[in-house]
């Protein structure tokens, strides 16, 4: 499977998560990464690198910007954040079905229907707010009824996105190494997940 990590810069998530994946993937996946804004050719960030050699990871990156290239040839494409998402959908719609975000595409069946049902819950409530939309705005009993009618929807939408993970990974750059260790763990433990999801899809 060719699978492409995207991030901002392409110097301190998306190669870490490529160098990760291409270590623990038992020579399954063919890797590459990119970044929304990247330049090409940068080195990758020194602290991220130094998180990396804790693991005995050696890795010689060069950024590049994500491409047509590059979305025609990934299979699976993992963005850092739904920001990332958003703006390769925007510029590749038909890349659509195979655009996750890293921590999306590795989430529970349990947190996935919680997630589809907020994404429900929200189109729900833009449609609400239409229809009052419609009627005579400025009406105090129009929004007294408008504010009664999406007041379950809201609290449920509260309620279920105080139970399910952000689905971005933080941006540690111009942090300190401790920032990246903790960043690099955290992509760690989700690549594992994604080998593991891969191992079962294939069983």
């Amino acid at each position: 499977m060719n699978v492409l990590f995207v991030c901002t810069g392409n110097t301190c998530r998306s190669p870490m998560a490529e160098a990760l994946l291409r270590e623990k993937g038992r020579g399954k996946f063919h890797v590459k990464s990119a970044g929304v804004y990247a330049g090409n050719g940068a080195v990758m960030s020194s602290n991220a690198s130094h998180a990396l050699k804790e693991r005995k990871i050696k890795e010689t990156h060069q950024s590049q910007g994500v491409s047509d290239f590059l979305i025609s040839w990934a299979d699976l494409i993992l963005t850092m954040t739904e920001n990332h998402k958003h703006a390769l959908v925007g510029k590749w719609p038909d890349a659509v079905n195979k655009t996750y975000t890293l921590k999306e595409y590795v989430l529970s069946d349990d947190e996935k229907q919680k997630i589809e049902e907020i994404y429900q819950l929200y189109t729900e409530i833009e449609m609400l707010k239409l229809e009052y939309m419609g009627k005579d705005s400025e009406s105090e009993d129009v929004k007294q009824a408008f504010a009664e009618a999406v007041r379950p929807l809201v609290e449920r939408r509260m309620a279920l996105e105080s139970t399910v993970p952000s689905l971005d990974i933080m941006d540690p750059f111009g942090g300190p190494l401790d920032i990246y260790k903790e960043t690099r763990d955290e992509i760690e433990a989700l690549i594992e997940k994604l080998v593991k999801k891969d191992d079962m899809t294939h069983e």
